[in-house]
């Protein structure tokens, strides 16, 4: 009898560890799609009950809402819940999904997903918009409906679609077990940074009414029973896209639907006034910029507002959370910039310290001219930066010091000293930086996470182009 327990509980602790192997093999090699995934992944983290509002669509849901915005500037706790092509069941699956944990005060649906007319998405689309989904009987029934019979118990486990990836594991890989710490701390939202260049149109003058496939529509009442059925308002948006003869039609289409069964849509392409958006602010593709997007996110706030009964948490603890994903947001964008007067505006933003390096003396005249006009928005004034030789400033936002003229400086309790002999910066004895000659430096601190956020240089003979090491 003894030895038939032995063995049963060998058999029972091998396949343990069998399934324990798999399980973290699984996590490592998920596709960390930032489109569907990442989203899934970090929706699981939130704390129940603290997403007020939920964010759902495509990616033109995903990226042009800044959950950032809605958050500094109006105290929204909002998540976007998102997938990159994502189609109508897929969104009601990720609804069903966020409902388990979460009883939002809005639901804000993107109708994107209604302009696909195919039975089912891309193989790679099908992917990102299942993995991320833990193993339940609305994961069973997204993958069904997701495609074709065929690849169901590959989608369902998903390992055997991602398992080749051994040679692209990196460090991040690593960061999404139910364990890892800061997954709570991503909102789902996605920044981009440069610039497009488009002509907008007119949307209101499109008038064609686009016919809906019955799979869509079919999932799109779905979700609407849904909201209905838990009592959660329900917000139709089309969000600003410069691909208005592919979108507006079917804008008309849910314009109808919506009028029928008393749903509030706001077509975003109809309301730039409102909004202020312009075709500088989309990214080089179809997607709005985080200029645009934030633009974008102050008007749906307003709506938002306007419409539900929302609670402001800014400074409550449990909600401390959306303060680091602004923070992780608003600094990302910063690092990624690569324009000078991007840099700028949004350094004046707030919140931050800068320390201003001038190193070496030159003739005032244009590009230079210019880019004082730039820089003096930051609080040092044109004829400082305009006077003979080198000279450092510590422009304080956070502490309300404007600016001031020195070597040393103390930010954050830290002490930092500008050698112009040696060309360096040091914080607390060390060297932390080293400038360049015949150049403008900018060294951003960021108190939130108690460190130098970003280092510019902006240098004379390249005519004052941001450079990063």
């Amino acid at each position: 009898m003894k030895t038939v327990l032995k063995r049963t509980l060998a058999l029972l602790l091998v396949l343990v560890l069998t399934l324990g192997s798999v399980y973290i093999i699984d996590r490592v090699l998920l596709l960390k799609r930032y489109d569907g995934v990442k989203p899934m992944q970090s929706f699981y983290a939130q704390e129940p009950g603290t997403v007020d509002v939920l964010l759902l669509g495509n990616s033109h849901m995903g990226v042009h809402v800044d959950t950032a915005t809605l958050w500094q500037e109006y105290g929204i706790s909002a998540f976007a819940l998102w997938g990159g092509v994502q189609p109508m069941w897929n969104s009601y699956h990720f609804l069903v999904e966020a409902l388990k944990t979460q009883t939002p005060k809005a639901v804000v649906l993107e109708i994107g997903g209604l302009s696909y007319d195919w039975a089912y998405a891309d193989e790679a689309t099908q992917l990102k918009n299942v993995a991320g989904m833990k193993p339940s009987r609305n994961k069973w029934e997204a993958v069904q409906v997701t495609a074709p019979q065929d690849r169901w118990a590959a989608l369902m486990l998903g390992l055997p679609l991602y398992h080749q990836r051994y040679g692209e594991v990196t460090q991040e890989d690593f960061n999404y077990f139910p364990w890892s710490e800061g997954l709570v701390n991503e909102k789902g939202s996605f920044a981009l940074y440069g610039h497009g260049n488009f002509d907008l149109g007119d949307a209101a003058a499109i008038t064609e009414v686009a016919e809906i496939s019955q799979k869509s529509l079919d999932y799109f009442g779905r979700i609407v029973n849904l909201c209905r059925e838990e009592a959660i308002p329900l917000i139709l948006v089309k969000t600003p896209t410069v691909d208005l003869k592919k979108y507006q039609p079917y804008c008309n289409a849910v314009e109808q639907i919506a009028a029928r069964e008393g749903l509030a849509f706001y077509n975003f392409n109809e309301m730039g006034e409102e909004t202020g958006i312009t075709g500088e602010d989309f990214y080089f593709d179809t997607h709005l910029n985080l200029a645009g997007a934030r633009k974008l996110s102050r008007s749906l706030a307003e709506i938002l507002l306007d419409t539900v009964m929302l609670t402001d948490h800014r400074g409550d603890s449990a909600y401390a959370s959306w303060d680091v994903n602004a923070e992780n947001i608003n600094d990302g964008y910063l690092r990624s910039i690569m324009e000078a007067a991007d840099y700028i505006t949004e350094l004046q933003r707030g919140g931050r310290a800068v320390l201003l390096i001038k190193n070496g003396d030159w003739e005032n005249r244009e590009p230079y001219l210019g880019f004082v006009k730039e820089l003096s928005k930051l609080g040092v004034s044109e004829e400082e930066l305009l006077s003979e030789g080198s000279g450092a400033w510590l422009i304080d936002q956070a502490a309300g010091q404007v600016s001031q003229q020195g070597s040393s400086f103390v930010i954050d309790g830290k002490d930092y000293a500008v050698d112009f002999a040696q060309a360096a910066v040091t914080e607390n004895g060390s060297i932390v930086y080293s400038f360049r000659d015949l150049g403008i430096t900018l060294l951003v601190y960021d108190y939130g996470c108690g460190k130098l956020l970003d280092t510019v240089d902006f240098l004379h003979s390249g005519y004052f182009e941001l450079n990063r090491k």
